[in-house]
């Protein structure tokens, strides 16, 4: 499948989560019952995928070819969990900038985690989510743009896509930098395996942090709150500046492992020369994929402003 035909994808995918949206609106406007976030998450990982395999079946190709999973050794895997670790507080950083300028979402979404079993958020936030969201964001589309030979490229907009999939500007934000670590992980593995496991386990500890926190959460909350009215911007800023120090460390401590990842799977010589790969002339970004972008934009600045 070429990047032009994934990018139309990417359309169907935000027109569809869009249609879907607008369905669930107009169906508690005219008093129907709630659906539980288990239902919504299967919905919103449906309009994800479902655009994408009919046009992998459209293209002719076997999803193999596209989605390029591989054995990966132990101390690969090993040091994945390592490199996941280095990576939160990157997103911690992320994370706590964005929120200066719009809700933390998953907080908002937070009751109705907690009002259902462990068990079942794990299997639908921890595993469901990531495997169908690394299958279309680091397997079909990233191995689709990467055929044009722009491998950063294809990391960034894949990264970019996946981000704005999220629909509001708190995910978006870390939903973005995530997925340019976690293509570089397939980029150093030649898998997607590893992506899913670091992504599974890094939504997965995150449930769990909710469950264990669940009875002071609010009160820590609240007393974060308190604390920043009194101290104001300059409590702010010292806060942002640590993270941002230690992002800057642990994300370069992120990159060095990854290039050791490469080199225990024989991609060493790959990873290091993807600065310099050849291009092949092509210009990733069309028409659908602008369209698309501007749509989600559209629907987060609606969302977080209105």
């Amino acid at each position: 499948m070429d990047y032009r035909r994934a990018n139309r994808a990417y359309l169907y995918m935000i027109l569809s989560t869009i249609g879907v949206i607008l369905v669930l609106s107009l169906w508690y406007v005219n008093g129907g019952g709630m659906i539980n976030i288990i239902a919504n998450n299967v919905i919103s990982e449906s309009v994800i995928v479902l655009p994408v395999i009919a046009a992998v079946l459209y293209s002719g190709e076997k999803l193999s070819v596209l989605v390029p999973i591989k054995k990966i050794k132990l101390p690969s895997l090993l040091l994945t969990m390592i490199y996941l670790c280095t990576l939160f507080p990157l997103v911690s950083f992320v994370n706590a900038f964005s929120m200066l300028f719009v809700e933390n979402t998953v907080s908002e979404i937070s009751d109705e985690v907690l009002a259902m079993p462990m068990w079942a958020m794990i299997l639908s936030i921890g595993i469901f989510g990531p495997f169908v969201e690394e299958f279309v964001f680091r397997g079909v589309l990233l191995s689709a743009y990467q055929r044009t030979g722009r491998i950063i490229g294809s990391i960034v907009l894949s990264s970019v896509l996946f981000g704005m999939m999220h629909m509001n500007f708190n995910q978006f934000a870390y939903g973005t930098v995530m997925g340019i670590m976690l293509a570089l992980l397939v980029e150093a593995t030649g898998s997607v395996l590893t992506s899913f496991i670091a992504h599974a386990v890094f939504n997965t500890f995150e449930v769990v942090m909710m469950y264990a926190t669940a009875d002071f959460l609010s009160d820590a909350t609240d007393m974060a709150q308190e604390y920043i009215d009194e101290l104001g911007v300059v409590f702010t800023v010292v806060e942002l500046a640590c993270l941002f120090v230690m992002a800057a460390i642990f994300t370069t401590i992120a990159v060095f492992i990854a290039r050791g990842i490469a080199s225990i799977e024989g991609r060493g010589e790959f990873f290091a020369n993807i600065p310099r790969m050849r291009r092949q002339g092509y210009k990733l970004v069309t028409i659908p994929v602008v369209i698309a972008m501007v749509i989600s934009v559209s629907y987060m600045v609606l969302y977080a402003f209105l």
